[in-house]
């Protein structure tokens, strides 16, 4: 698997899916008239202002968490999405990454907000447990790669 997502052999677009994903969001929220480009262009110019890149992280890394950062806050300004909300799926998908069994993709169906565990041991990445929960607040994720299938 590419370490980046390039458009005709030229420099690495987005370093990750998730990346072009964001981007993808993005534009397809501002064509379908959620917001003006130009007012997405405000708030993420004053992400970028606010939030410079952190020390060790790259260029590419910032600019989408810089992204990432300003199409939440443009959802909360446009009144699609809640502070609480956002942090509700975050929470569900850091659940998911923990509970899915390596070499699988991430599921939400992995999600289990009722786990007796603390995840915050697990961030290591070598956990050895496994829980079956299933979310009903959403039952499909929010996007698939089929280049993870």
């Amino acid at each position: 698997m590419p370490d980046s997502i390039q458009i005709d052999g030229k420099e690495p677009v987005f370093a990750e899916p998730w990346q072009a994903q964001t981007f993808a969001m993005t534009m397809q929220l501002s064509r379908s008239g959620a917001f003006t480009w130009g007012d997405w262009v405000q708030v993420f110019s004053t992400e970028i202002r606010a939030n410079p890149a952190q020390p060790g992280e790259n260029s590419v890394a910032a600019y989408y968490r810089q992204w990432l950062t300003a199409l939440e806050t443009m959802l909360i300004i446009c009144g699609l999405s809640t502070r609480e909300e956002i942090a509700g799926m975050e929470t569900l998908w850091r659940a998911a990454y923990i509970n899915t069994p390596h070499g699988l993709p991430i599921a939400l169906e992995n999600a289990s907000l009722d786990c007796d565990c603390d995840h915050d041991d697990h961030d290591d990445h070598d956990h050895d447990h496994h829980h079956h929960h299933h979310v009903t607040a959403m039952r499909a994720p929010v996007a698939v790669s089929p280049a993870r299938e």
